[in-house]
Order: C-alpha cells, then sequence, then structure tokens
C-alpha cells in the first residue's frame, strides 16, 4: 500500500519537471575545463534526474571480457553464502587481505560480504597482486577504460572514458550475474587516444562515481550518510540519485538507479578548500591504518609528476612521535594534520555505526588532501557509506555487550583512533562533538524524515512501470524494499535504538 501512495504522491508533485535554476549559456561553458562546476544542475536537489551512456557493442565486449580475466565468469552466485572456513580465514584482517581457507579450499582475498554488514570472507580471485592502486584492491588491478558518449539534460559529450569500479560491490554484483556493475565515468580519460576530449568536463566536473546499491537494499544509505557528514562539517563529496540508460547497439535501456557522487578532484577541492593544488591521495593497503609510511599505500590522485610525499610521511611521523609531552605533541600533529575534521568524522561515523571505514575491516575507504591554503595540512575526506547504519550486522550491538563509543576496545595498529582517544584533550573534544551531534544532525526524528523522504523519491525507480527490470534489481521485493526502512530490522529502527544506546552511554560515562 506504501508503494502506491508514492507512486501517486509523486505523480501529483510533478518532481520529474522541478524547475531547477540553470546557468548562463552567454558566461558557463558546459565541456570545457574552466567551466564553472554547474553543482544545481548535475546534482540536482530534490530530483532524480536522468543520464544516458552509448557504448559501441564490441567495447562491451571488451569490459566483460576484462572482468572475466579478473574474476572469473558472471553469474557464478556467490551471494547463497560462505563457509565458516572462508570467514574465520579473514578474521582479524582487512579487505583485499590474501588468505586461504581450506573447506573449500580457496586461495583468494578478503571481500566483504554485506551478509552481515562488516563480515569479510575468504573468496577466490583470478590474477595476481593488485598493481592498480584503485578501489579495486580485491581484483587484481583496475578495470579498463573504454570510450562512449554520455547524454544529460540536452548536451552529449563523445568519448568520454568508462569503466568498472569498486571492491566487494563490483566483485558480488559480477559474480550474482547483473550487468547493474557500479562504473565511472572519467570525461577527459581517454585523450591521449582522443586528443580532442583533452580537458573535457561535464558541465564543470571531470570524474563521476556511480554506486549501484548491491550491499544496501535501501539504496539511501550512500546518500543520506554523506549528506550527513558534510552537515557535521566533514569534507565529503556531493552525491545524488540518478537514473541511468545504457544503449548498447539496440536502443537505450534502463539499468537501473545509481547514487551518483563527485569524485574528490578539482571540482570538490576548489568548493571545500579553495585550492585544487595540494596533493590529494587515496590511500589502500596496510599503510592506509597509519602506522608506518609505506609510500606504495598513498597513491597520488594529483601532482603525480612530483616525487613528493613529506606532507602525508611528515603527518603519520607526527602521529607517531614521542607523546612524553603532550602539549608538544599535539602542536606537532595539529600542524601536520587537522584533527578537528577528523574528531568530526569519528564522531558521526561512531554514533551511525560503521564497519566498512577506518578502524573497522577497511583501510581505504577514506581520501586525504593536503590543502596549500592551510600550510599543507592534511584533511580527512570519507567515501563509500553504503555499509554505514548496519542493520542486524556488527554495527548492531549483541546481547549483553555495548557500542564501542570511546573506542576503548580500539588497537594501536588504528592510530589515529587510538592515540587520540589517549588524549585527554582529544578525547574531551571527541565526547563533546557526539553529543552535539546527538541533539542536531543525529537527531532521530530529524534523520528518519530524511530517510523517509529518500525512499519515497526513489521508490518509482526501483519499482513499477518505471522501475528495474528483474536481474538489475538489487533491492529484492517491494515488501522487502519497504521493510528494509520501516521494518522493525529496519533503518528506522536502528536510528531510534542506536540513538538510545548512544545517549544512554553518555549518561553513564564520567
Amino acid at each position: 500500500m506504501r508503494f502506491l501512495v508514492w507512486m501517486f504522491a509523486l505523480a501529483c508533485a510533478g518532481l520529474a519537471g522541478v524547475a531547477v535554476e540553470r546557468a548562463s549559456a552567454d558566461d558557463r561553458d558546459t565541456h570545457g575545463r574552466d567551466a564553472e562546476p554547474d553543482y544545481g544542475r548535475v546534482f540536482t536537489p530534490d530530483a532524480v534526474n536522468r543520464i544516458d551512456i552509448r557504448m559501441a557493442p564490441a567495447d562491451w565486449q571488451v569490459v566483460v571480457a576484462d572482468m572475466q580475466s579478473m574474476a572469473g565468469n558472471s553469474g557464478f552466485g556467490l551471494n547463497v553464502g560462505f563457509s565458516s572456513s572462508q570467514i574465520a580465514a579473514c578474521g582479524g584482517r582487512l579487505q583485499a587481505d590474501a588468505c586461504t581457507a581450506s573447506d573449500p579450499p580457496v586461495q583468494g582475498r578478503c571481500a566483504q560480504t554485506g551478509f552481515p554488514a562488516g563480515q569479510l570472507a575468504c573468496v577466490p580471485i583470478i590474477g595476481g597482486p593488485n598493481n592498480g592502486g584503485d578501489e579495486t584492491e580485491i581484483l587484481p588491478r583496475t578495470p579498463v577504460y573504454v570510450p562512449v558518449d554520455v547524454t544529460f539534460d540536452g548536451e552529449t559529450f563523445r568519448r568520454v572514458g568508462f569503466r568498472l569500479k569498486g571492491n566487494s560491490t563490483l566483485y558480488f554484483t559480477w559474480k550474482r550475474g547483473s550487468d547493474k556493475l557500479p562504473f565511472r565515468l572519467n570525461f577527459d580519460g581517454l585523450e591521449a587516444r582522443f586528443p580532442e576530449t583533452r580537458d573535457q568536463t561535464f558541465f564543470g566536473f571531470t570524474n563521476l562515481a556511480f554506486t549501484n546499491g548491491n550491499l544496501d537494499n535501501t539504496y539511501v544509505r550512500g546518500k543520506v550518510v554523506t549528506d550527513l557528514f558534510r552537515e557535521a562539517g566533514v569534507p565529503a563529496a556531493r552525491v545524488e540519485f540518478a537514473r541511468v540508460y545504457l544503449d548498447r547497439g539496440t536502443g537505450p535501456s534502463y539499468l537501473g538507479l545509481f547514487t551518483m557522487a563527485e569524485v574528490p578532484d578539482r571540482p570538490m577541492l576548489r568548493r571545500v578548500f579553495g585550492s585544487e593544488d595540494g596533493n590529494l591521495y587515496k590511500p589502500h593497503g596496510s599503510g592506509g591504518r597509519w602506522t608506518v609510511f609505506d609510500r606504495s599505500s598513498f597513491e597520488k590522485r594529483t601532482n603525480q609528476e612530483h616525487e613528493d610525499w613529506t606532507d602525508i610521511q611528515g603527518a603519520i611521523a607526527a602521529l607517531q612521535g614521542s607523546k612524553a609531552d603532550r602539549a608538544a605533541w599535539r602542536r606537532r600533529f595539529e600542524a601536520r594534520f587537522d584533527v578537528p575534521v577528523f574528531l568530526r568524522w569519528l564522531a558521526l561515523n561512531t554514533i551511525m555505526g560503521n564497519v566498512d571505514a577506518y578502524g573497522g575491516v577497511s583501510g581505504h575507504n577514506y581520501y586525504v588532501y593536503s590543502s596549500v591554503r592551510h600550510r599543507d595540512r592534511i584533511f580527512w575526506i570519507p567515501w563509500d557509506h553504503d555499509l554505514a547504519m548496519p542493520t542486524g550486522g556488527l554495527g548492531t550491538p549483541a546481547p549483553g555487550a555495548t557500542i564501542d563509543l570511546f573506542h576503548d576496545r580500539a588497537a594501536s595498529t588504528w592510530p589515529l583512533i587510538r592515540f587520540l582517544m589517549d588524549d585527554p584533550v582529544y578525547r574531551a573534544q571527541y565526547r563533546a562533538l557526539v553529543e552535539e551531534f546527538m541533539a542536531t544532525v543525529f537527531e532521530p526524528s530529524k534523520v528518519g524524515a530524511t530517510i523517509r523522504s529518500e525512499q519515497a523519491r526513489i521508490a518509482p525507480y526501483v519499482f513499477g512501470p518505471q522501475g528495474e527490470t528483474f536481474g538489475r534489481n538489487l533491492a529484492g521485493t517491494p515488501a522487502q524494499f519497504d521493510a528494509a526502512v520501516f521494518g522493525p530490522n529496519g533503518l528506522l529502527t536502528y536510528v531510534n535504538n542506536r540513538a538510545a544506546a548512544v545517549r544512554a552511554i553518555l549518561r553513564a560515562a564520567p
């Protein structure tokens, strides 16, 4: 019944034709490097825009063959479950760590299963060690780019770089046999092959990432959580929902509903930090823990031509430095690293619950940026929130257990958390932020209203005449989609229970 109400409400509201302020054609280019990023047009509030992608059939075969070479055939059916040996083989490990399981015999890498959230299992991977340094650490390398044409809001962009993206999201979508795969668009990514696309942008944006919801059957976590981080004063990407249509030579076909995010690069860096000139890193591997500087774990996304890692190296050295004089240690570390931003992220991330992040099972779901306008101080940028607010998973305390609100159980292998929580000054600042966010950003009625609104907005593009087709729908049945938010184990119940548990801990803590 609720689904029919959604459909009727959307039709009455006429959201598909919502008026949006457009950039003037007289003073703003849409394709060039100097185009001002048009956030209102690309990330239209309260709308679900359509984006069309046209790909040559031969290029789709290149994409398929590339995935087969890395992960075997599609439709393998790995979503049926994992043996206790496969799960035990990844105990205490991070995503993408090498692993060996005996039943069944598996030599591979640890992958996020999503069942429950945070659980890793040893999954067979075809190929050698990952040399791509991208999100696809579980796979042996970054997937290949192929050219596509992209049409949006009456404008077409030619020979755009398209490639698949992701860790477990990509792997398990591929294995379940769905072609609703997460992907990335790089609008000048093929300029070496097509010189005419040099410095091409998409209304001022160079890179966009599209997440498919394979590990989130509500489809709303990625947007809701990212928006909450921005509200909390944490540098975070702009995100919106998008209806993606793919034409592989037989006409456009609705691929499905995606969460579209700006990739942290020039537009976001200028918007948040006022400059794009600093070093942007996407950490991965063991170095992403910050226990010791490992250059191979900090791939540059800007200034790749400069052989200089002194900013991140200095920040890690300051973090690991002597703490005999606490005030001196804080001064040295704060000169290299923006502690207030990290504490804001840590406070909200802990309140919400998110095991697929720094301090959990992931050492790569974040970026860091060395801002030249802040004397090269390092800033934390969170990324990938599909497994935040886990319902019924590791984010929900077992009977008799409590939320580790102050990270007393965090090991020194996650020093950004352990060392800051061991410092009385930072611990007090952290507690104050938790109390502030509980009354503002994560106030349950407000968060609940946002979740309801977002699901109502996307429901017609998940089920019904405009919805996803069988094989592309990753949300289950309409009843399951509904229960994932409104049911006894849904998001709304989780938010209320989580908030009550956090408040109880704050009342009891000295």
